[in-house]
């Protein structure tokens, strides 16, 4: 029977250009602090690899936003011993041994599951290539040979000029491309006095392309319930497909307030861990689409999960991907290719290539888009192979 031999960390790094104190991505109370800290300026990933006693080697991705290093140690000091030496197709089992030796302990979310999360995609990929199948093959799939994907985020800070024209024509290039679903961030209003407002925005998008392209709008938390409520009213009258991450993810109560004052889906889910924790916003109503990052929430393990709750509730599930490296997106790919087509909704495509890491690291791209989707790869594993020579050179000194 084959055994894991070793585990192995790679935290990297890498150069995120356009961001500046002038020119934030997003609405954050102390964004010119932090900023001026060195917080936010860079891609992180901790990369993980599993070998196996006879040769196979799986890979797998952490989310990481700061210090990458804290992952690999947790990965390295902690879940490796647990699984070395272990049989890597009991991907169930060894979950629950690694989420067992701290769930008592205080630690259910964080870094910990952002941390084990890698490790669990590892454990797939290898599984996949000591059975010779791609991972959606292992999860009883396909369900879909390719995935819709919308065109993710338009940035303020990608603007030449900040107005509501530039939004405009910045989502007419991406329906050019063949995107007819795209997401535009908002809450910049707040911190650049005299900006566009949403509605201008929206009106602006809506003159240039009409109402045949889904819109999606993304607060990532820069409302308060009364602002979101606001906001949402806007967002009803451009027919808005849904208003993401519009509060901080601790206010539950507010998420199913908004819920049920507003006539637009909500969704979020990107900054929440495990199955445990979906359970309690889909408990109180408070989501209508659901968006596990598949590197954060724990795992393929988890994401699968957080799907079969999504599917018993009549809800949607839209991964979150966002600015993550391959490993996070090629994983996605193969789980949102088992879920059950009247569950998935999108998947998240970050039309712009500037984060090294997804765009250089792979030896073949992760990410095939073509008229709305993404293919669906078909190759063993997760099918995504770094370039060992690169990792090297974003390897965190």
């Amino acid at each position: 029977m084959v055994k894991i031999r070793y585990v192995r960390t790679y935290p990297l790094t890498a150069d995120r250009p356009g961001l500046s104190i002038d020119r934030p991505d997003h609405y954050l109370p102390y964004w010119r602090e932090l900023s001026t800290a060195g917080i936010r300026g860079k891609y992180y990933m901790l990369l993980v690899e599993v070998g196996s006693d006879d040769g196979l080697v799986g890979w797998g991705e952490s989310l990481v936003r700061e210090v990458p290093t804290a992952h690999a140690e947790i990965v390295e000091k902690l879940l490796a011993p647990i699984i070395v030496g272990q049989d890597p197709l009991a991907i169930e089992e060894l979950w629950q041994r690694m989420f067992a030796s701290l769930k008592t302990r205080g630690h259910f979310g964080g870094y910990f599951i952002e941390a084990l999360s890698g490790v669990d995609i590892a454990l797939w990929d290898l599984a996949g290539k000591v059975l010779g199948l791609p991972v959606h093959r292992l999860l009883r799939g396909p369900t879909m040979d390719k995935v819709k994907a919308y065109a993710s985020s338009v940035y303020w800070h990608y603007m030449d000029r900040l107005s509501p024209e530039s939004v405009a024509k910045e989502v007419l290039k991406l329906t050019e491309l063949g995107f007819d679903q795209v997401k535009i961030k908002i809450g910049m209003e707040k911190l650049v006095r005299g900006g566009p407002k949403v509605g201008d925005i929206l009106k602006a998008v809506r003159d240039l392309v009409g109402f045949n392209v889904d819109v999606m709008v993304d607060a990532n938390s820069a409302y308060s319930v009364n602002e979101a409520i606001r906001v949402g009213r806007v967002l009803e009258r451009y027919e808005v497909l849904w208003f993401e991450e519009p509060l901080p993810p601790n206010n539950v109560e507010g998420y199913a307030e908004l819920r049920r004052k507003l006539d637009v889906m909500i969704a979020g889910g990107e900054s929440l861990f495990t199955k445990y924790q979906f359970l309690e916003y889909v408990r109180r109503r408070a989501l209508d689409v659901l968006q596990p990052d598949i590197a954060r929430v724990g795992g393929i393990t988890e994401f699968m999960k957080v799907a079969t709750i999504a599917e018993a509730e009549g809800l949607l599930l839209a991964p979150h991907v966002g600015l993550s490296g391959p490993g996070c997106r090629a994983a996605t790919i193969q789980a949102s290719a088992a879920v059950p087509r009247e569950v998935f909704l999108s998947y998240e495509f970050m039309y712009k290539g500037d984060n090294a890491l997804a765009r250089d690291l792979p030896r073949k791209p992760v990410e095939v888009f073509s008229n709305g989707y993404v293919d669906v790869c078909k190759e063993v594993g997760i099918c995504f192979e770094p370039n060992r020579e690169l990792i090297q050179k974003f390897l965190v000194r």
